[in-house]
């Protein structure tokens, strides 16, 4: 079960902890619901924004270019798409991730940037590398709570065998 409650602190700790962000310089990454709520906000950009502003108008583009997808013949929606607006040195580019079910948006804003397709390519890996971290997260957390007696004490098991006994 998908558990949004969860997710910005597993993002702070996936981008923090696990995704190598290094060769993102000169950018802001954003990762936000498809609602535009945003979930984690690295911001490197110079200029002053609101995370809520630039979360809500990445979940719109997002929904926009979804809907203006849906007129190419033979277009599926399984199929990997990717927002890039750009120029050589600078632009926008945002990916999808499914996490059970639910899609959420990861975007970058870049300028002043060498080499754009390195920087294309790093932001799909790390998209790749935080399903795979939601997925392990998610699988950990739904076996610990289905074990089998996880909160019985040790007078309740006393009691059981106890009771079996007499």
């Amino acid at each position: 079960m998908f558990n949004l409650g969860n997710l910005p602190k597993l993002a702070d700790e996936f981008f923090s902890e696990v995704a190598d962000l290094s060769q993102l310089t000169n950018s802001s990454l954003f990762l936000c619901r498809s609602d535009g709520v945003p979930l984690y906000v690295k911001n490197e950009l110079n200029s002053e924004f609101d995370d809520a502003s630039v979360g809500a108008l990445l979940g719109g583009v997002w929904q926009a270019a979804r809907a203006m997808a849906s007129f190419i013949p033979n277009s599926s929606l399984e199929e990997e798409y990717r927002l890039s607006f750009d120029t050589s040195d600078k632009g926008i580019y945002i990916v999808p991730i499914n996490l059970g079910g639910e899609e959420v948006y990861l975007g970058l804003i870049y300028f002043k940037e060498i080499n754009p397709g390195m920087v294309k390519a790093k932001l799909r890996e790390i998209s790749w590398r935080f399903s795979e971290f939601w997925s392990l997260v998610n699988f950990k957390e739904e076996v610990q709570d289905s074990t089998l007696f996880n909160n019985i004490t040790d007078e309740e098991m006393d009691n059981l065998f106890a009771s079996t006994l007499q």
